[in-house]
């Protein structure tokens, strides 16, 4: 069974990015990193944030928004 993963933005860095999906409540299954050039894109499973406001307060995302 494959999960739908949506883009949860843009960081600095891998940390940056698993701290903002823990500090929002996402187990390690909800979320995924991947390294592009000199940012790292976080994805988020789709079933994970259905019907959840997720807290930014912007610390190390670089860009994108859901």
């Amino acid at each position: 069974m494959a999960w739908d993963f949506d883009e949860g933005g843009k960081f600095g860095s891998e940390k940056a990015a698993e701290d903002y999906a823990r500090r929002n409540g996402l187990s390690n299954a909800d979320f995924r990193t991947r390294r592009k050039g000199d940012e790292v894109e976080l994805e988020i499973r789709r079933s994970a944030i259905d019907g959840r406001n997720l807290r930014d307060a912007g610390e190390g995302r670089k860009g994108g928004w859901f």
